[in-house]
């Protein structure tokens, strides 16, 4: 069975995005759909199909986000000079770009607008395993790249 690589704080928010979603979220679609159950004719009813779709949509999140709690494997905390699994990493494209700063997590909890990239992602994946000055060729989407690390901090 897959696991899912994610700190303490990631599982947390996982696990409260569940209880939202069973809690605050099912019951409001289930009233939608019974509103519109109640008042529709339901071979043309648009409000009826729309939330029907969204309660099918809402039922795939709630059975994803207990798959990926019931299958977290917490990162432990390690010190050491290399990238890995929840690394913060301070790079700068080389020659001359500009310092950018990201926190290497799995799939779960990334998050690339805060600066959390997940490990399968062409960047962390050239990362991993690599230490301070050391400069690593990206294979992107868009092309190559070469990175020089910066700074890594544990987690």
């Amino acid at each position: 069975m897959k696991k899912y690589p994610m700190t303490k704080a990631g599982l947390e928010k996982l696990k409260e995005e569940l209880h939202w979603l069973e809690t605050i979220k099912r019951p409001e679609v289930d009233k939608r759909i019974k509103r519109a159950r109640d008042f529709c004719d339901f071979n043309e009813d648009s409000e009826y199909e729309a939330a029907l779709e969204e309660l099918t949509t809402l039922k795939r999140d709630q059975a994803k986000l207990k798959k990926m709690i019931q299958h977290a494997e917490i990162i432990k905390k390690e010190t050491t000079d290399y990238v890995t699994l929840g690394s913060t990493v301070t790079i700068q494209e080389f020659p001359e770009g500009e310092k950018e700063v990201y926190t290497i997590v799995g799939v779960a909890e990334s998050d690339p607008f805060v600066g959390k990239i997940s490990n399968e992602s062409p960047l962390a994946k050239s990362l991993l395993g690599n230490k301070i000055n050391d400069k690593v060729l990206v294979h992107t989407p868009h092309g190559k790249m070469v990175v020089k690390i910066l700074d890594i901090q544990s987690l």
